[in-house]
Order: C-alpha cells, then structure tokens, then sequence
C-alpha cells in the first residue's frame, strides 16, 4: 500500500518539478514586453506542451514504480490530476482563458494515462 502511494506521488512531484522548472522561463521568453498578467497564446501553447510531457513522463514514472498494476496507479495519477486541474479551474476563473483551463482538465489526465500505458508494456 505504501508503495503504491509513494509510485503515486513520485509521478506527481515529476510533474511538479517540471513545471516549476519551465513555467518561469516560458514566460521570460514568451510574455516578455507584454502587460504584467497578460498571457499570449504562444506563451499558453508552450506551457500546455511543457504540462504534456510532465503528463506523460509522470504517468510513466508512476507506473514504472507501481508494485502492481500500473494502469490502476497511473489511473489514480490521472485522477488526482483531474481533481487538481478541476481546483485549478475553479481558482483561476478569469484570469486564464476557458480553452487553456479545459484543455488542462481533460487532455493531462489522459496524458497520464498515456505515460502508464507506454510503460506498462500493453502495447501491442
């Protein structure tokens, strides 16, 4: 059970990191000489992409690092991103376009499933 919670968490805190890591440069490249809180859409694209590969490589790591079932523990990733995006959603409303927010609730879970999918060898 323990394992299983730490496989969970590893994925996360990646993902975490990842983000943490990119997110201030992004905006030192994309939102330079913009209005402070302005978020342009380049700026918005390449953070979704940076938030995908921080989905796929957290998925993959959870399941890399699950005792057991690496799909169950890379869906439980999943959902745990899902609640956090929907809190997320529902803190940032106004400040973030609907597209980003959405985009982030539906397609970085999928990602995550993605990532345990790829690691768990069910492809064919």
């Amino acid at each position: 059970m323990i394992a299983s919670i730490l496989a969970v968490l590893a994925g996360f805190a990646l993902m975490v990191v990842v983000v943490m890591l990119t997110t201030p440069i992004l905006a030192k490249v994309f939102l330079r000489g913009t209005t402070p809180g302005a978020l342009t859409t380049s700026y918005l694209v390449s953070n979704l992409t940076m938030a995908a590969l921080a989905a796929l490589g957290g998925g993959y790591l959870t399941s890399r690092l699950a005792p057991h079932a690496p799909m169950a523990h890379g869906a439980a990733l999943a959902a745990l991103m899902l609640l956090m995006s929907l809190a997320s959603m529902r803190q940032s409303l106004g400040s973030q376009p609907r597209w980003y927010a959405v985009t982030l609730a539906t397609v970085m879970p999928v990602l995550t499933l993605g990532g345990a999918w790829l690691c768990s060898g069910a492809m064919p």
